[in-house]
């Protein structure tokens, strides 16, 4: 029986994070809030959103060492709390919460993969940031050399954190805005399985999002970096798929 958490990285969503516990705690799922290196006014917000609520617990980064990094210290204390899935949901109150029910069924059909969103726009959506998604997924078709990964961005996911946490500890992992790409292309590359599921996100015309334009570069970066992996694994992959071909 799967034992499932939910880990919500938090910086500078403080105004937005209330919302989406309040929205949360009905499904019954312990929260892991990891506080970002927030100021010290925004920190004890979320602390005093926090301290009350039963099964919702409240990390913290002494500053600020993004998202990536955010998500991986959830996933060690699930890991150290004995959980086997945490689903990754974003603070700021874009990813329809509803949708965990989806992830639940998904992983109770699937324990071994992992469960993702497939993004679903409102009219609000930067059209930037829709044209960056599909060049990234277009390279993690290339990374992976399959289609398994259907989108490689959308921070609305459920991990198994056995496996998750034993692939980021095997490889040097960037922890900022590039983590939700990376860490997907080093699960599939490690055999793990994936199921996906459309899910509804939304933009809020007062929205803030944590997102810059040197993450963009980031971003290329890391494609050239997974880019280049991916040719020179091109031979064990051959050989693999020779072997499976053969069984």
């Amino acid at each position: 029986m799967p034992k499932i958490c939910i880990v919500i990285p938090c910086y500078k969503h403080t105004d937005k994070i209330e919302g989406v516990i309040s929205r949360l705690l009905p499904f019954g799922f312990p929260l892991i809030v990891v506080d970002d290196g927030n100021s010290k006014e925004e920190a004890l917000e979320l602390y005093k959103i926090c301290e009350n609520l039963r099964d919702v617990f409240l990390l913290h980064h002494d500053c600020n060492k993004g998202k990536g990094a955010s998500v991986l210290t959830g996933l060690l204390f699930a890991k150290e709390n004995r959980f086997t899935h945490a689903i990754q949901i974003d603070a700021d109150g874009q990813h329809n919460i509803e949708d965990i029910n989806k992830i639940v069924e998904l992983i109770n059909e699937a324990p071994e993969a992992v469960i993702s969103g497939c993004p679903l726009y409102d009219d609000n959506a930067p059209k930037s940031r829709v044209i960056g998604r599909k060049i990234t997924n277009f390279f993690v078709k290339l990374e992976t050399l399959s289609d398994d990964i259907v989108d490689a961005m959308i921070g609305f996911r459920a991990y198994p954190v056995e496996k998750t946490c034993l692939c980021a500890k095997s490889c040097n992992l960037k922890f900022g805005m590039t983590f939700d790409i990376e860490i997907l292309v080093r699960l599939k590359w490690a055999g793990t399985p994936f199921k996906f599921f459309e899910t509804k996100v939304a933009y809020p015309k007062d929205g803030h999002s944590n997102f810059r334009l040197s993450d963009q570069f980031k971003i290329s970066y890391i494609h050239t970096v997974l880019c280049t992996l991916m040719i020179l694994r091109l031979p064990i992959t051959i050989i693999k798929k020779l072997f499976t071909s053969h069984d």
